[in-house]
């Protein structure tokens, strides 16, 4: 993927903004491009010329707001850290992003899901092989699925349930899981 002008940059996130504000109050369905054009005083050219419709806009949002900050150089060890962030951006947002799930739960749950898997896959092969544990790169996506899975199904229960626990004490249960593996994996190594 070609990387993109600052300036190209600059105008996605002009419209990624608008959208945001736009949500918070209203449904995405009601939400026209004219609108979102005109809260970033832009020209419906220019949101045409960036994105094809509403929902690629959403979806440059959701990925460069919580996906690819949450697996950019992603390790065990690092997981709370990226979880946290992730949880405290959407709790920053609240209404947006509980809006942003209603609009189709099933896509959103693919997406991170899959997103994650990837990641958790990429991991555990990492481990395998610095311990030089005996598993197979089969096993190493069943857990990175499992993962994956997981990790989407507590951030969207955690929404579904009005985010009451603070994103601090949700990304603890992420670490709590990180922490067993570490340990589970320092003891077969004894």
């Amino acid at each position: 993927m070609a990387k993109e002008s600052a300036c190209t940059v600059k105008t996605k996130k002009k419209m990624a903004a608008a959208l945001k504000r736009l949500m918070v109050d209203n449904a995405f369905e009601k939400i026209t491009v004219s609108e979102i054009t005109d809260a970033c005083q832009l020209h419906r050219q220019t949101f045409y010329y960036h994105f094809q419709d509403r929902y690629e806009l959403l979806d440059w949002l959701l990925y460069n707001e919580l996906i690819e900050p949450f697996v950019t150089d992603i390790s065990l060890d690092n997981i709370y850290s990226h979880f946290y962030q992730l949880l405290d951006t959407m709790y920053r947002d609240k209404q947006f992003y509980q809006n942003a799930l209603k609009i189709n739960m099933s896509d959103l749950i693919n997406y991170i899901s899959g997103v994650s898997k990837t990641q958790f896959t990429l991991v555990i092969s990492q481990l395998r092989q610095e311990h030089d544990l005996l598993s197979s790169s089969e096993a190493d996506m069943v857990f990175g699925e499992f993962f994956g899975y997981g990790l989407a199904g507590v951030v969207l229960n955690w929404v579904q349930g009005g985010m009451e626990e603070t994103p601090d004490k949700m990304a603890m249960k992420v670490r709590m899981i990180s922490e067993m593996c570490k340990e589970i994996e320092a003891r077969r190594d004894k």
